[in-house]
């Protein structure tokens, strides 16, 4: 497959638009995309594809398990309410750890819990990327196996739980998945914010939930964990350098919510699974009525228009593409 196909159209026209909906990484905060997709489908924003990475992959399968609409939030909702009651993540490092390296009994694994609690919710072991009724889907994880990124969904055969479980596999809790002849872990490691597999796919505009969220310069850090937080946090943000400016390059539209939340939340706190939803939606209202002030400044007597997907938007975004050009840099 070829990194950037050429479409076939006439030098003239312009290019058909694919509007890809990317939902990154970024653990328990991943709550917040749910919100923000509450503001998205209120505006009627509808995306030709999706595609995500670690907890942004198990929020779009739900998406493409159940389809793109308020009711489906509804279920993934009381999916993040029960991973908060039950077991299914752990209360600690420490504690993970030990369990993987000494079981006690008969007690299931994590990956076990976890294979469990997404079939009881409609994600079964049977469930193919062939079988979803809602929006094309993609998941992205690293193969450590052959060293580079994969992308599930391409093959219309691969099993959704088992790449969810693949692309969100972050030792002690999960284990590295195999599937086939290969290893996979957290998609994190290779595109935690998943633009160019998008751009690889035929998108020329995105819309980005995007969890990265940068603790602010420090002068001192103190520790070998505060110094290992700092050296991925760094990576992660290189790495995202990279594929904006790749998109840029490229000439594809990015609208990027940057989803941030004041509190620093530990990969295994889901206590805050409310209020990060409710600052999400207000994030993506808030984003979306500046997207709305940008047309309306191109066009002022569509000011009253509402913000869809209609051919009026489409019309619209064509005339705002230069004005919007800059926002991967916000």
């Amino acid at each position: 497959m070829q990194l950037f196909p050429k479409k076939n159209h006439h030098p003239h026209e312009t290019s058909p638009r694919t509007l890809a909906l990317v939902l990154s990484g970024g653990g328990p905060r991943g709550a917040m995309q749910v919100g923000a997709l509450r503001a998205l489908m209120d505006e009627e924003i509808i995306p030709d594809f999706i595609i995500g990475t670690s907890i942004g992959a198990i929020n779009g399968a739900f998406l493409a398990r159940f389809g793109y609409n308020h009711e489906t939030l509804d279920i993934i909702i009381d999916v993040w309410d029960s991973s908060a009651r039950g077991e299914f993540a752990p209360e600690d490092f420490t504690r993970a750890l030990l369990r993987n390296l000494l079981p006690i009994g008969n007690s299931k694994s994590y990956l076990e819990q976890a294979r469990d609690f997404y079939a009881q919710h409609g994600i079964t072991p049977d469930l193919r990327f062939r079988d979803l009724a809602g929006p094309e889907f993609y998941i992205v994880a690293a193969d450590v196996s052959r060293h580079r990124i994969s992308i599930f969904g391409e093959n219309p055969d691969d099993p959704v739980l088992d790449s969810m479980l693949a692309s969100s596999a972050i030792p002690p809790w999960l284990p590295p998945i195999r599937i086939g002849g290969s290893l996979y872990l957290d998609g994190g490691a290779v595109s935690d914010v998943p633009i160019e597999p998008a751009i690889r796919l035929g998108a020329n505009e995105l819309i980005v939930l995007d969890l990265f969220n940068p603790p602010p310069p420090a002068e001192h850090i103190r520790g070998a964990k505060a110094l290992m937080d700092r050296v991925i946090t760094t990576m992660e943000a290189r790495q995202l350098e990279l594929e904006l400016a790749l998109a840029e390059l490229h000439g594809v539209t990015i609208h990027r919510f940057p989803l941030r939340y004041p509190a620093d939340i530990p990969l295994w706190d889901l206590s805050q699974t409310h209020n990060l939803i409710h600052a999400g939606y207000e994030i993506g209202k808030e984003r979306l009525a500046e997207m709305k002030r940008r047309l309306a400044e191109l066009e002022p007597e569509t000011a009253a228009t509402p913000l869809t997907l209609g051919n009026r938007w489409q019309m619209l975004l064509s005339q705002a593409r230069a004005l919007l050009a800059n926002d991967h840099r916000n």
